[in-house]
């Protein structure tokens, strides 16, 4: 009987076991044994297939299990395995972070119970389960919930929900406001229907009637009015939604959401009285107007579209009429511009139409697609006119243009054509470009622009004049300073500016034709000064060296006056007009502050630049005062550590950095000699430069470096101290650049090369750097491509 009971003891055992891998097999957790007599865990597949550890991978002690919690979570949730160990209780779960093989941590619920052995804990054996996924399942639902949420008060869309069984609605805020905030009370389908306006309310309840009818189940779309229940204000409402149904038919549901169009039916009813407003303009214009119903393609048009079409006003038109009467050869012209009309809403086209007496006709088609509130194009709207006269002549000017072209081309003397009263150059012939020495790229510009070198000299207001009197100009051994090859040199020509008008007497070009007369010229003048110097040079030299001495004096001390009353005046004024400024910064923020809500847009708009143009006046201000300010007192230069400048610096502009997304790369600099204040001007001037002109596409990088200067381009370079050495310091980027023609300019004051709508600035900086320069004996250049970026360079003395 023993033997029989332990074998059956056995048997059961057996089976246990046995049950217990197939259950750890079969399940998807991860199931683990901790022998707590002999320190070991096991663990089933589970452990490789869900985190990934091999089984050679795993210790045989409970470390294998602790070591691999994350560090945030290990101390709890192991004190508090412990505590239920030594309390002797039964049943333990935690959720914590898990480490998978691949180093990243997994969220895990994990749950176990200990088996005991008279009255003690021996073995505990628990579950472990990856929850990570629905963690993250869980999360993207919140998100989603909220983002729906946000969505819905950021659309300010009004939400409700209609129970047909009791016919009780239920409203967020939005939807109570937009209808006036009804009571409690009224929040019923029967009392809230009252607040629809009577002319919409049978139309309303129709449309309920077919949305919750099973038969149809159809989209509730509707738009009406409704009167505030406490405010008895009107608004514009467009509502949709949806009922839903049980198994049986019967509505159970009718929700959906409601959103304000007042202003949208307003702004097409003031549409709609324009249109008619200006079909009557358009009429008395000579022009014809149409429009097309695109649901039904009907037309409605004018009689005088008709005549412009088809040359007869009794004509009866449709589309598949007007399409015919298009010539073959220009509907490829009409399909594109449909197709274009499509993307961006504006139809525009000229092409030919043939009458019904076979003459041809060009005709300017401008139209516009109307839109529904849901987008889709709903009428085509647009006017026709008749402009064979201007095609024609247009016609004739090109055959007239071809021929002045030839005559240009072929002229034995440089000849170009200045069109409008910008001068925009045209038809310059091969010895004109040769002239100007930059190539055919400024066909097409401005002449002030392709030639700014121009401003200042006598022949761009020469042109304005000829442009308002119509009479020609000629001159002999006239000056012109050029620049050719990127230097600037000086030019002497025999040149005719003559007139051509158009038929209403008008000028509409200027023909500019030129001779090289400046070898002759220059010949002339070294003759001329020649014989004065040698006539006058021994009578004259040393009275001459007598008064320049006197002068140089008498100038010296006029300068140091000079500079100190501008150093006074340069101080009270700005004070004096940054205090205006300052007032009319103060009052226009509280004007926006105080009254935006009853200024339009335009006021808004009109208030805004004049703080900014207040803003440009104030830094201008500020920038003429620092560069009056500067200098050049042998007391106050001392060693200046250029890297403790550019820290600085960098600090002042860190923000401005951030946000260009700047890449600042500085390699160690030296020790110079100068004005720590000045220095810092100059760098910053320089970096803030390269941060603000930076090409918008790519990204801003600034490098900042130097070498020391060798004797041979020392002596290249101007100005110079003998007795020291200098460094040469290079500021590097990779933004917009500019053309070096320009390089003189952009360190004059006040010289831009851009707009401001383009860059910010007052366009002293650069002046100030070579004021800066100049102060310290030194010198500063630039190296530039428009598109490759720039680098300025800076010559600075180093410590004797």
């Amino acid at each position: 009987m023993t033997d029989i009971t332990l074998n059956e003891r056995k048997n059961d055992l057996l089976l246990a076991i046995e049950r217990f891998k197939l259950v750890a097999k079969a399940t998807h957790d991860v199931i683990w044994d901790w022998d707590l007599a002999r320190g070991t865990v096991w663990w089933n597949e589970g452990m490789q297939e869900i985190f990934g550890y091999r089984p050679e991978d795993i210790e045989a002690g409970p470390n294998s299990w602790f070591d691999r919690i994350h560090p945030d979570d290990q101390e709890q949730v192991v004190k508090k395995m412990h505590a239920l160990i030594e309390k002797g209780e039964s049943n333990w779960s935690d959720f914590y972070r898990f480490r998978r093989a691949d180093g990243s941590y997994a969220h895990v619920h994990d749950r176990g119970y200990t088996i005991q052995s008279g009255g003690k804990p021996v073995r505990m054996v628990g579950s472990m389960m990856d929850i990570s996924q629905q963690l993250r399942s869980d999360k993207a639902r919140q998100e989603s919930e909220e983002n729906l949420t946000f969505a819905i008060q950021a659309a300010q869309l009004g939400t409700w929900n209609l129970n047909p069984a009791d016919q009780t609605v239920l409203f967020n805020d939005r939807c109570r406001e937009l209808y006036g905030y009804p009571a409690d009370t009224d929040m019923h389908y029967e009392r809230l229907i009252q607040f629809v306006h009577p002319d919409d309310r049978t139309r309303v309840m129709e449309a309920v009637g077919r949305t919750l009818d099973p038969s149809l189940r159809v989209p509730y779309d509707i738009r009406y009015r409704v009167i505030g229940a406490s405010d008895r204000k009107l608004r514009w409402l467009h509502c949709t939604g949806q009922a839903y149904f049980n198994p049986s038919g019967k509505p159970i549901r009718f929700s959906g959401i409601s959103r304000e169009i007042t202003s949208e039916i307003t702004s097409q009813e003031k549409i709609a009285w324009a249109d008619q407003q200006a079909a009557m303009t358009i009429e008395g214009s000579g022009a014809g107007s149409f429009m097309v119903t695109l649901a039904n393609n009907e037309i409605i048009y004018s009689p005088t579209m008709a005549r412009i079409i088809t040359g007869s006003e009794s004509a009866n038109m449709t589309r598949n009429i007007l399409l015919a009467s298009l010539h073959p050869d220009d509907i490829h012209i009409r399909n594109q511009a449909y197709a274009e009309a499509e993307d961006n809403g504006e139809l525009r086209y000229e092409a030919r139409f043939i009458w019904n007496d076979t003459s041809v006709h060009w005709v300017r088609v401008l139209g516009r697609y109307l839109y529904d509130s849901l987008g889709k194009a709903v009428s085509l709207s647009g006017i026709v006119m008749d402009i064979t006269d201007r095609i024609e002549s247009e016609q004739r000017l090109k055959v007239n243009e071809e021929h002045l072209r030839t005559l240009i081309e072929q002229a034995p003397v440089a000849t170009a054509l200045f069109v409008g009263e910008e001068m925009v150059i045209d038809i310059p012939n091969e010895a004109m470009l040769k002239f100007w020495g930059k190539g055919r790229s400024i066909i097409g510009k401005p002449l002030r622009e392709a030639l700014p070198e121009l401003e200042g000299q006598p022949f761009l207001s020469i042109l304005d004049r000829i442009y308002k009197t119509g009479e020609a100009h000629s001159e002999q051994g006239a000056r012109a300073d050029l620049v050719v090859d990127g230097q600037l040199q000086t030019f002497y020509y025999d040149y005719t500016y003559k007139p051509l008008k158009n038929a209403k007497g008008e000028v509409y070009a200027i023909l500019d034709m030129a001779v090289d007369v400046t070898e002759q010229v220059i010949s002339r003048q070294e003759l001329e000064q020649s014989e004065e110097r040698y006539r006058q040079l021994a009578a004259e030299l040393e009275r001459r060296v007598g008064q320049r001495t006197d002068e140089l004096h008498q100038a010296n001390i006029e300068l140091m006056n000079s500079n100190n009353n501008l150093q006074q005046f340069a101080y009270a004024a700005s004070h004096d007009m940054q205090e205006p400024l300052r007032k009319i910064q103060s009052f226009g923020s509280r004007l926006l502050l105080t009254y935006s809500d009853k200024l339009d847009e335009n006021g808004k708009y009109m208030l805004n630049r004049i703080q900014d143009a207040s803003k440009r006046m104030s830094a201008m201000i500020d920038d003429l005062l620092a560069y009056s300010r500067l200098t050049t007192r042998e007391g106050e230069f001392e060693k200046v550590a250029l890297d403790d400048v550019v820290d600085s610096v960098l600090a002042d502009l860190e923000i401005s950095i951030q946000e260009q997304k700047t890449d600042i790369i500085v390699e160690g600099l030296p020790v110079v000699w100068g004005n720590r204040s000045q220095l810092t001007q100059l760098v910053q001037n320089l970096i803030s430069n390269a941060v603000k002109y930076r090409l918008p596409d790519q990204e801003s990088v600034i490098r900042l470096s130097y070498r020391t200067l060798d004797g041979a381009e020392k002596e290249t370079l101007p100005k110079l101290l003998p007795d020291h050495k200098y460094i040469r310091l290079e500021v590097s980027d990779n933004g917009i650049g500019f053309d070096e023609i320009y390089l003189d300019r952009i360190f004059q004051m006040f010289q831009r090369l851009h707009g401001r709508s383009e860059f910010s600035g007052s366009g002293i900086g650069l002046a100030l750097c070579k004021k800066v320069v100049q102060n310290h004996q030194g010198y500063i250049t630039a190296r530039s491509q428009p598109g490759k970026g720039a680098t300025f360079i800076v010559y600075l003395p180093v410590p004797r």
